[in-house]
């Protein structure tokens, strides 16, 4: 039987779960407020349905099958159960649940902490989730030479493997700890793109986006010389692209993609966001479409050091598409 394991919160565990003292209680609900700086947030496992929008020729998103982990059901977890890699205390995925006395309990299957810390994460059409490692302090759990892996966390066995480790454009160093910082799924073609920033450093742009088969891990395409976050599809009017935020300055770039999910051509500045963004939060982490169809930004700083783990501060921004010039025009800026 799988084990519910205790996190640092408090050590003595209730029944099967582990149960969080009052002032763990403070401090578990704060965290679900907060994603992780790389992460991306917390999936919620009590969903009717997809999580994103139908997919079809039609203008809009392309995550309508995402689905929630299969073992998500049999966990008998409580209402308003999340999913995710920004529990503070906690090392690796984790999910929240409220027990039936109200209090928050954490259940982590033992694999899900054998990578060190991790951060972006994305599922699939049968709820098999897929995450990298991120370092967050230090090294020590996270070595260099570990962050530009994929991971995979099975729908039914929760048991979490390597899928495949991505090509990095030089090795890793010190100067830049950083691997895989963004990942996004498409429905459609069945790939996984992820970005990363293994070999780049402060003053040299080697990142690369990879666009990986979900299923196999197989290697499709890539796109070199490019140092991108968040990352998200999207059907416009001109076609599907991959829109990915970049790292260097506050600005969204977009690539066309093919009928397989291939890069085709040069990536092309959708808009500059340094208006928006002055004194800091300069990179969009996170990009989530809505209906509109609409694109929300999440904003943070990043200077290609372990300093940017111990910042919370994030600022959204949101924009609108326009399908006769097919780009994505601002809303409103919060703050």
């Amino acid at each position: 039987m799988t084990k519910r394991r205790e996190r640092p919160a408090n050590p003595q565990p209730t029944g099967t779960a582990a149960g969080l003292g009052p002032a763990g209680r403070g401090q578990l609900w704060a965290a679900l407020l907060l994603a992780a700086i790389l992460g991306l947030g917390w999936l919620a496992l009590h969903r009717s349905g997809g999580l994103g929008r139908r997919a079809t020729d039609r203008i809009g998103g392309v995550t309508a099958c995402q689905h929630q982990p299969r073992f998500a059901a049999t966990l008998g977890l409580g209402s308003g159960a999340a999913f995710g890699t920004a529990v503070e205390g906690v090392m690796g995925l984790a999910i929240v649940s409220a027990g039936p006395d109200g209090a928050p309990s954490i259940y982590q299957h033992p694999s899900w902490d054998d990578a060190g810390y991790l951060g972006p994460f994305t599922t699939d059409a049968e709820g098999n989730v897929f995450t990298a490692p991120v370092p967050l302090v230090s090294l020590v759990e996270n070595p260099l030479g570990q962050q530009n892996r994929l991971l995979r966390i099975d729908t039914d066995s929760q048991v979490m493997t390597e899928l495949v480790t991505l090509p990095p454009a030089r090795e890793p160093s010190s100067a830049n700890p950083f691997g895989v910082v963004g990942l996004a799924f498409d429905c459609e073609t069945g790939s996984l793109y992820a970005s990363s920033l293994a070999g780049s450093t402060a003053s040299e742009e080697l990142g690369r986006i990879f666009q990986v088969e979900a299923a196999s891990g197989r290697l499709r395409s890539q796109l070199d010389g490019v140092d991108a976050m968040g990352l998200g599809v999207f059907r416009g009017s001109g076609g599907k692209r991959l829109y990915f935020g970049r790292t260097r300055s506050p600005e969204l770039h977009s690539v066309a993609l093919d009928a397989t999910g291939a890069f085709v051509g040069a990536p092309r500045l959708e808009l500059s966001l340094a208006d928006q963004v002055r004194g800091g939060l300069a990179t969009p982490r996170r990009l989530r479409f809505g209906a509109g169809p609409q694109l929300r930004l999440h904003m943070m700083d990043f200077n290609y050091s372990l300093q940017v783990a111990a910042r919370r501060e994030e600022r959204e921004i949101d924009l609108r598409y326009d399908p006769a010039s097919d780009r994505w025009q601002l809303i409103a800026a919060d703050g």
